[in-house]
Formats: structure tokens, C-alpha cells, sequence
């Protein structure tokens, strides 16, 4: 069983064995480079875009997210020492 997000019950799941890993997506970078890219649109300029993305006819400006595989192994670098989350939310995390 496998996940996305890294949500509290599946990264737990994943700490307790239940789930082999999940998919992280830092929402705090995200969020970022999503109102990067409204400000700019609001202030009439091209947003910073530094890859593409083809779509099937065309490259497509695009920012790439750093995505991780957590699994009980790197729960704690991954999520706990980026400050995403706090051990204390978990139980049985080491």
C-alpha cells in the first residue's frame, strides 16, 4: 500500500508498517511558487518559469517541485527535520 501527500494518518501508517511509503510534495514550497506566479500575473508580467513541460503539442513554461519518497527509513529527514511536521505528532517514530 502506497500514498500522496503525507498526511498525518498515512505518514503514521508508514511509521507503523501499514503503508510502505507516501509521496511528499512540500505544500509550503508550492504555495509559493503559486503566488509567485499570481503576482506576476496581476502585475501584467511573464511569471519566472526556469523548465518546461511538453503536453503533447508544446513546451510549456513550468516550475518543478522536489518530490520525496518517504518511507519509515527517512521519515524523520524528510518531514520532522525540514519542520513540516514535529515527532510529536507521531507515536513510535525514533
Amino acid at each position: 500500500v502506497t500514498g500522496q501527500d503525507a498526511e498525518k494518518a498515512s505518514v503514521q501508517y508508514v511509521i507503523d508498517g501499514k503503508q510502505s511509503m507516501t509521496v511528499f510534495k512540500d505544500v509550503r514550497t508550492l504555495v509559493k511558487d503559486a503566488i509567485s506566479t499570481a503576482v506576476a500575473f496581476l502585475k501584467g508580467e511573464t511569471p519566472k518559469a526556469p523548465g518546461t513541460e511538453n503536453n503533447g503539442k508544446i513546451d510549456v513554461p513550468a516550475t518543478e517541485s522536489a518530490v520525496v519518497t518517504v518511507s519509515k527509513d527517512n521519515v524523520k529527514a524528510a518531514l520532522i527535520d525540514s519542520g513540516y511536521y514535529t515527532a510529536a505528532d507521531f507515536k513510535g517514530l525514533e
